[in-house]
């Protein structure tokens, strides 16, 4: 009798992507620390070692950039595909969704001035070398300077005022916004397109041409987002290749500077929370302390997930059954807050647009600083859905007020745990909102 085959192995638990950072980080530690020591040593070095030092630190500094110009290149058309399905995937009623949209937009100019204003107060962009070729070398030289010379760069970052961005709205054609990644135009043409899309399928039916097309952006956006996982899984490998280069070069001031950063974007998301909380005492009738304590069972899902979409189930259980808002309401405010409602993001993207700034030496004046916050409710507006939004946006939101993203790659190190912290105030708004537009329901007692 033959012997019964032998049962398939379980698959194999893959890492999260925090950890594979963590570990990314850990292990290029030492390696930075090797290629930064004294570069006087490389005169006793054998040719052979010194090639091999050589190879390893081009390898290094190689991969954060390739993985940085794919992202570069393909944040335009998922932005673009994301905002037209965001519009045409949603049924809006008219009043209460007129009144969800004005508090999304308040809450989102909150969050970025919050953003903004902090990062102008803590400055955690001062002083902080991002962009190994902003280093001023003093000292002796270090291993790294010796195998691979970075040549500085003079020319300044160009700048865009607010008079610019008015005039470059409308674009020469779609092929034009999308080769130069401008943010603005992507939106305006996302929104043409999605608004004739949505009333089309309102006047033909579900049986029209535009129903196709709108199925066909589905499919494309979903071929774009695989091919964007695709990229988002060389994310360790990129952080290995940034944190390696940033000790072989500049030593471990990164950290202190990353560390600063972190501060500025949580006291600001805190912050953002209190503002929930002060208009649910005095908007909505709905007890802050019963919100607070509801909130633990969403914030295990969306602090582990960093997902709003994944969160929503949970989002929708607490709202209706433990928090009293009705199904309707509920359903509205998170379903389409996943894709419209990210103040979270927007207060992030702000902060890190001012910190890179900084970084550079740039001093933003009030027009570019009112172009910046626009484009980052139109990046936040855009990230909704789309996996990492914030940083397949960022080197958007930098390329309209001339911020310099070579040194973006570096960003990697941290967001992994910011795009958690950031999400939990994506779903607290959401969930603040839909209490807002659900004034007229019988709240249960507390």
């Amino acid at each position: 009798m033959d012997a019964p085959p032998n049962p398939a192995p379980p698959p194999r638990a893959r890492l999260s992507m925090a950890v594979q950072v963590m570990i990314a980080v850990a292990v290029a530690i030492p390696v930075g620390l090797l290629l930064g020591m004294d570069g006087s040593r490389a005169e006793g070095m054998s040719g052979g070692l010194k090639s091999t030092l050589t190879a390893l630190l081009s390898l290094l500094s190689l991969l954060p950039k390739l993985v940085l110009k794919a992202v570069v290149a393909i944040g335009a058309p998922v932005v673009l595909l994301a905002i037209i399905g965001a519009i045409t995937t949603n049924d809006i009623p008219a009043r209460q969704g007129l009144r969800m949209l004005l508090w999304y937009l308040l809450n989102t100019l909150i969050a970025i001035t919050i953003g903004l204003t902090l990062s102008l107060l803590i400055r955690p962009g001062d002083g902080a070398v991002i962009d190994v070729s902003q280093l001023v070398s003093s000292g002796p030289p270090r291993l790294a300077q010796v195998l691979l010379p970075i040549e500085p760069v003079t020319t300044p970052p160009g700048r865009i005022t607010l008079r610019d961005l008015a005039i470059d709205l409308v674009p020469h054609s779609l092929g034009d916004a999308l080769s130069r990644n401008h943010i603005a135009q992507i939106a305006f043409i996302g929104l043409a397109v999605g608004i004739a899309l949505a009333r089309m399928r309102k006047k033909e039916g579900e049986t029209g041409h535009a129903v196709k097309v709108i199925g066909i952006v589905t499919t494309l956006f979903d071929v774009a987002v695989h091919i964007l996982n695709v990229i988002v899984a060389f994310v360790p490998a990129a952080v290995f290749g940034v944190v390696a280069t940033a000790i072989a070069y500049t030593g471990f001031g990164i950290f202190a500077a990353l560390g600063r950063l972190i501060i500025t974007v949580l006291a600001g998301l805190a912050l953002q929370f209190a503002w929930y909380l002060v208009l649910l005492a005095t908007r909505s009738g709905l007890s802050p302390l019963r919100f607070l304590r509801a909130l633990p069972e969403v914030f295990s899902v969306a602090f582990s997930s960093s997902s709003t979409a994944a969160t929503l189930p949970r989002t929708l259980d607490v709202l209706q059954n433990k928090l009293g808002v009705s199904r309707a309401s509920s359903q509205l405010a998170a379903c389409v807050g996943t894709n419209f409602n990210n103040d979270g993001t927007a207060l992030y993207q702000g902060a890190v647009a001012m910190f890179f700034a900084q970084a550079a030496g740039m001093s933003l004046d009030v027009s570019a600083a009112i172009a910046l916050a626009l484009a980052t409710i139109v990046a936040a507006f855009g990230a909704g859905g789309i996996p990492s939004g914030s940083f397949i946006t960022l080197p958007l939101t930098f390329a309209l007020v001339g911020i310099p993203v070579a040194g973006l790659p570096v960003l990697l190190t941290v967001d992994w745990f910011l795009d958690r912290c950031r999400t939990l105030v994506n779903v607290s708004g959401d969930m603040t909102v839909a209490a807002l537009i659900d004034r007229d329901r019988t709240a249960p007692p507390v």
